[in-house]
């Protein structure tokens, strides 16, 4: 997954307020981009449109390493010869680049919770014969998929650089700064440049930070935790399932729903605590997360691979609720499909009413 950005294409699916609303205080605008994250992105077109930081505001944070469309908010009017300029400087690059469009404007500021889920078109490469072949082989190109609602690697840092995201939070709720600013510096990531330029007080660089991004290395420190979790649960519900290394974190896959299953009749949800930076103070909210979920996976067309000589490549779509990282569900449809007793596709048949109400 993801050997060049265009293999990993996501659009959001939200309900957005009124385009056409009388009230005009907050203009929404469809981002498209590739090799920035989301939080770069607002921190540009903030500092473009000469705004604090807090007046543009998303509902959810896309990956970098990617092609991704999402609506971002601003509480001000954006004029189309600020659009332009925007693009102008942004939209033009190849490994990078940034676009906005107009999407409208209503009355509410878009944040968390106003996102319903995500839709993915995904290009998996190197696929050996027998992957290829058990990808064909699925029942009219579609499987089901059970799978455990783990946060994936980019949750704890960007593509290429160290899993720290997490280490740092549990630094800041330690309230040990100089800690968490030494991790930040080391992440390769927009605001480990910041780190990496700043001298004096390390709490001080944690204060002038992007509150929502503090809130952001907290929240990450709860889905490590989430993840550790979730996969202790699912080894004492069956034999059947792996310990995983992806990233330097360790993920637990079972090889059959039996598993899954079991967690998602004992235990459908947990409590989970996420941080929030909301009116000007950073606070603690518990809610509850889904520990399995299941999505339908359609299959595309499966062709020689033109990146990796001898081996295969198809597009795989789908969709996912909000919060569900597509890698990590892929990884569990394929590993799932490794140990599948298969059935060819000419041989599989559709159960009638009769035999379904027997």
């Amino acid at each position: 997954m993801k050997a060049v950005p265009e293999d990993f294409i996501v659009n959001e699916v939200m309900a957005l307020p009124d385009r056409h609303s009388d009230d005009r205080r907050y203009q929404y605008l469809r981002l498209r981009k590739k090799g920035y994250t989301t939080f770069e992105a607002l921190d540009m077109l903030a500092r473009h449109l000469e705004l604090p930081s807090d007046a543009v505001s998303a509902a959810g944070l896309r990956d970098e390493d990617g092609v991704t469309e999402q609506t971002v908010s601003v509480e001000a009017e954006v004029s189309s010869a600020q659009l332009e300029e925007f693009n102008g400087r942004w939209s033009t690059g190849t490994i990078r680049w940034l676009s906005l469009s107009p999407a409208g404007c209503g009355a509410r500021r878009l944040g968390i919770g106003e996102l319903l889920g995500n839709a993915f078109l995904l290009t998996l490469r190197g696929l050996d014969a027998e992957q290829a072949g058990q990808l064909r082989d699925l029942p009219q190109g579609e499987a089901g998929v059970l799978f455990a609602n783990y946060y994936d690697t980019q949750r704890f840092g960007v593509a290429g650089g160290p899993k720290v995201t997490h280490l740092i939070g549990e630094a800041l709720l330690n309230r040990d700064h100089e800690l968490a600013l030494a991790l930040l510096r080391t992440s390769l990531s927009h605001e480990g440049e910041l780190a990496l330029r700043h001298t004096g007080d390390a709490r001080r660089f944690f204060d002038g930070l992007d509150q929502r991004v503090a809130a952001f290395y907290r929240t990450a420190h709860s889905s490590y935790l989430w993840n550790h979790q979730v996969a202790r649960l699912l080894e004492q519900y069956a034999p059947d399932v792996e310990t995983t290394d992806r990233e330097g974190l360790g993920y637990a896959f079972p090889r059959t729903p039996r598993a899954l299953l079991g967690l998602l009749a004992d235990l459908p949800e947990l409590q989970y605590e996420k941080w929030r930076w909301t009116d000007g103070a950073m606070r603690c909210l518990v809610s509850r997360r889904p520990t399995v979920l299941q999505t339908l996976v359609t299959v595309r067309e499966i062709e020689p691979d033109d990146m990796f000589g001898g081996l295969w490549k198809c597009e795989v779509s789908f969709m996912l609720p909000s919060g569900c990282y597509a890698t990590n569900v892929v990884s569990q449809f394929l590993f799932q499909l490794s140990h599948r007793v298969h059935v060819p596709r000419h041989e599989a048949t559709v159960p009638t009413a009769g035999a379904l109400s027997n």
